[in-house]
């Protein structure tokens, strides 16, 4: 059986069943192992991507990436409903040059200006990203105090969160920085402020840009705490004029 169609009849199974498992499973009948709780979910009206799915042949420990589309509809009756698989995809690999500068939205029009990149070394890049208003596009219609400094490479050895206890657990599908200005993304998106110098992970995703926050609350001495998966994360859609 091809990878596409286990993965597949997989989510449509789970999409059925609506189990929840934390650990690798073997699909039945094959060498394949699924790590769904491994991938990261992106949810867009009634579409749901989960990218970055690992597969695993048990067999050679070969692990595949896809991302994988599928749509629901609703029934008053019996609620959502699966309706079918959109597409199965390799994923692509994760670069730098993934991150698209310009200007983004959110749904209800809070806008975020990404710029850069400028060259810190060979190996690393800075971008910024603010709060936008009217002044950069008629589309914008509400405006955000959210800062942030967002620097390519790996999380080991970056220069503003790489002495953090976090590090070594950090997904290498994202690009890594910090907070520098509060923002709430006008509340539409997020259930908190995202407050200075808590970590963010950034990741493209076609027109999306996709904003994760890796910390929550503070410890006993006022420093963020930090996860390892996004405790929230922000979707912003490139706006072309």
């Amino acid at each position: 059986m091809k990878i596409k169609s286990i993965i597949a009849t997989l989510i449509f199974v789970s999409a059925n069943l609506m189990s929840v498992h934390t650990i690798a499973e073997v699909v039945p009948g094959t060498t394949f192992s699924i790590n769904f709780e491994s991938a990261n979910v992106v949810g867009s009206g009634r579409n749901i991507t989960m990218l970055r799915v690992p597969v695993t042949d048990i067999d050679t420990g070969q692990t595949t990436l896809f991302d994988v589309a599928f749509k629901f509809t609703f029934s008053p009756d019996t609620g959502l409903i699966f309706e079918q698989i959109s597409s199965v995809t390799p994923s692509q690999p994760i670069s730098v040059a993934n991150i698209v500068p310009g200007l983004y939205k959110t749904q209800n029009n809070a806008c975020y200006l990404l710029e850069g990149p400028s060259l810190l070394s060979e190996n690393r890049s800075l971008y910024t990203i603010r709060g936008a208003g009217s002044d950069a596009s008629a589309n914008c219609r509400q405006v955000d105090g959210f800062t942030a400094s967002i620097i390519s490479g790996s999380a080991t050895g970056h220069p503003d969160i790489g002495s953090r206890e976090i590090v070594p657990n950090l997904s290498e599908t994202f690009v890594y920085g910090i907070v520098s200005g509060s923002g709430t993304f006008r509340g539409a998106i997020i259930n908190n402020e995202w407050q200075q110098n808590e970590i963010i992970g950034v990741r493209q995703s076609g027109d999306q840009l996709i904003i994760g926050l890796f910390s929550e609350g503070v410890d006993a001495s006022g420093i963020p705490v930090d996860f390892r998966d996004p405790r929230e994360s922000a979707i912003l859609t490139k706006i072309i004029e």
